[in-house]
């Protein structure tokens, strides 16, 4: 799915919808990765989707701490920034595997390839790419069946 956004508000509302569309379509679990240069509106979209949520909070990036969680509903939002990552063991005592398997987790993993053991587990993979001073495109991949089925739910969707 390609997806054209000419403001970083444009990428917030469809960021916000896709959250919305995938949480009322049942999806308890997921484990996306957000691909894309610095600035390129990975973390935007990050905190889009946990507003989109209902999360109200303060979302900092996690470029620094390297993981942030939030409670949404029922459930939680691991929002994970590996551009800092020195070393697999750094992810490995994040505890970023037990997240991988518990119930009623959403994992936003951003810079993903820098584990690429983690990049293979993605359900979805988005590709930010600037396409001008505010305007982005973002590319949606489905890399699972999981995956499959979130952009299946998607297609009523005025994004696509």
């Amino acid at each position: 799915m390609k997806l054209k956004f000419a403001t970083e508000a444009e990428l917030a509302a469809g960021a916000a919808e896709l959250s919305r569309c995938w949480r009322d379509h049942g999806f308890r679990t997921l484990l996306v990765g957000l691909r894309g240069p610095l600035g390129s509106g990975k973390t935007t979209w990050a905190r889009a989707m946990l507003r989109g949520l209902g999360y109200e909070g303060r979302v900092p990036s996690p470029t620094y701490t390297l993981l942030e969680e939030y409670r949404v509903g029922t459930g939680r939002v691991v929002h994970i920034d590996l551009y800092r990552l020195t070393a697999a063991a750094e992810l490995e005592s994040l505890g970023v595997r037990d997240e991988l398997g518990a119930p009623d987790v959403w994992l936003l993993t951003e810079w993903p390839e820098r584990a690429p053991a983690l990049l293979g587990r993605c359900d979805l993979v988005l590709d930010f790419t600037p396409a001008g001073e505010t305007a982005r495109d973002v590319v949606v991949t489905a890399s699972s069946a999981v995956g499959r089925r979130a952009l299946d739910a998607v297609s009523g969707t005025r994004l696509n």
